[in-house]
């Protein structure tokens, strides 16, 4: 099953070979005695790359969870829980990734030496079980109630724009003022492109804006926003630094309503629990619940 995982992981036997410590032709021996005891074909294989099958592809899922539950069990009963290893899957979209969790590898990797990091980034929410991660970081409310959650902290978004923008187009000062510009839209969910005001009687209407570039990648409209595109409603964690540079301004901000959202390290639910999960979680809740990095 290790050799397996290997070679999924890396795409062929050669690579899978180096941290299994076999040759090639052994890792390959083990996978086709693997298949004959299956029934089954897992691989394709081809001069140039080796793919897996649909039965390849259930498989590899479930053997990652009995993999990660006899690294549990082991760790609990040889005394290694203070010793976390094995390689980390982590999935989370690329601004809060990027900005808030890569900054914190190396001492994290520097504290579990044993432990690899492998991080994927997806602005969309993927199913964890299905795409093989160990953990996920999400923002916003969870959808997915099977999941063990924690909660890191509260994020809030603001409205700003580059200073080049303003000086072409203006400030705007009220809501309504927003039909006269160009506002960078998102393809997500929680109505991203509605934004929230606050009223005088301390009511919220959402206020739908238009724009003429749209994204699903938030790293996108970022970009767009630096570049003087248009207004945008970003998330506090991938602007906090711009701001202070002078590189964006926050318009708009004694009208916009202050709606906190969640943070949350999520993993799924397993009878034994990783140590090396455990300590991800753990580090994260470390260094964001006292004093959040992105707080403004």
């Amino acid at each position: 099953m290790q050799a397996f995982l290997q070679v999924v992981d890396h795409g062929g036997f050669s690579e899978a070979a180096k941290p299994l410590g076999l040759s090639p032709s052994a890792v390959s021996k083990l996978i086709s005695r693997l298949e004959d005891r299956l029934g089954a074909r897992l691989l394709q294989r081809t001069t140039r790359r080796v793919s897996l099958t649909a039965e390849g592809r259930v498989y590899a899922d479930q053997v990652r969870e009995i993999l990660a539950d006899i690294d549990a069990v082991e760790a609990s009963v040889g005394g290694a829980e203070a010793e976390p290893r094995g390689t980390l899957r982590v999935n989370v979209a690329h601004g809060f990734g990027m900005t808030q969790v890569v900054p914190l590898l190396p001492d994290f990797l520097a504290r579990y030496p044993k432990i690899d990091v492998q991080i994927t980034f997806a602005d969309q929410v993927v199913d964890l079980v299905a795409e093989g991660e160990d953990v996920g970081i999400r923002t916003g409310a969870l959808r997915d109630e099977t999941l063990i959650a924690r909660k890191l902290g509260e994020h809030r978004r603001i409205i700003c724009a580059a200073p080049g923008y303003l000086e072409k187009y203006g400030t705007p000062k009220t809501p309504e003022d927003l039909a006269q510009h160009n506002c960078l839209l998102f393809d997500g969910p929680e109505g991203l492109n509605e934004w929230p005001f606050r009223k005088p009687d301390g009511s919220i209407e959402r206020t739908a804006i238009r724009g003429n570039f749209r994204s699903s990648n938030g790293d996108a409209i970022f970009r767009m926003l630096l570049a003087g595109v248009g207004l945008c409603y970003a998330a506090d964690f991938g602007i906090r630094q711009a701001i202070e540079e002078g590189r964006l301004v926050p318009v708009l901000t004694e009208h916009t309503a202050d709606i906190l959202r969640p943070i949350h390290v999520v993993y799924p639910a397993r009878k034994h629990l990783a140590a090396k999960v455990r300590a991800f979680a753990d580090y994260l809740v470390e260094c964001y619940t006292l004093n959040p990095p992105w707080k403004m």
